[in-house]
């Protein structure tokens, strides 16, 4: 489960863009198919991880309104700032014994295409703080999603899954 909700944050259009926020708001992702690509940096970054996402405005509103809250995320801050064109996100989240801090800056129109750089460091009992370094860059490839992808499905490493049949996810 832990691995779905760090899929489902890394593919949305920020960080923790589906709990209450405080400040500005990101503007809403375009309709249909998304090309993104995000790379872990530093001494264990790991491989490229590339994604195709389709999505609605259904979809984004789903994940807005229940992913958080139905996985038990508890956020002491969750602020989105404008700062001239780009915007600073600031989270501090608990899932149950994991807590986890972040700095995210994105860029872009968020309706052909955006960049996001997320520092911040995951905090497990008994391990010690790790601290992380996310490069996500996304790309609106059309209205029109292929290879028989429908509004919800996210695709990575050959594997589908569609948000919408998610525990808590269908309301």
């Amino acid at each position: 489960m832990r691995r779905l909700f760090i899929l489902l944050l890394a593919l949305s259009p920020t960080p923790v863009a589906f709990a209450q926020t405080t400040g500005d708001t990101l503007p809403t992702r375009r309709a249909g198919q998304w090309d993104i690509r995000m790379q872990m940096e530093g001494r264990d970054g790991g491989p490229e991880i590339v994604a195709r996402v389709c999505t609605d405005a259904e979809t984004e509103r789903l994940l807005m309104a229940h992913a958080m809250g139905g996985m038990g995320l508890s956020c002491r801050r969750n602020e989105v700032r404008r700062v001239g064109a780009d915007y600073r996100i600031e989270t501090d989240c608990d899932l149950g014994g994991m807590r986890s801090q972040s700095t995210a800056v994105a860029s872009g129109d968020f309706q052909t295409a955006y960049t996001m750089r997320i520092e911040g460091s995951v905090a497990m009992p008994g391990r010690p703080v790790q601290k992380t370094l996310m490069v996500q860059q996304a790309r609106w490839v059309g209205a029109a999603c292929t290879g028989g992808m429908v509004p919800g499905d996210m695709e990575t490493a050959g594997q589908r899954f569609n948000v919408r049949n998610l525990p808590r996810m269908s309301n």
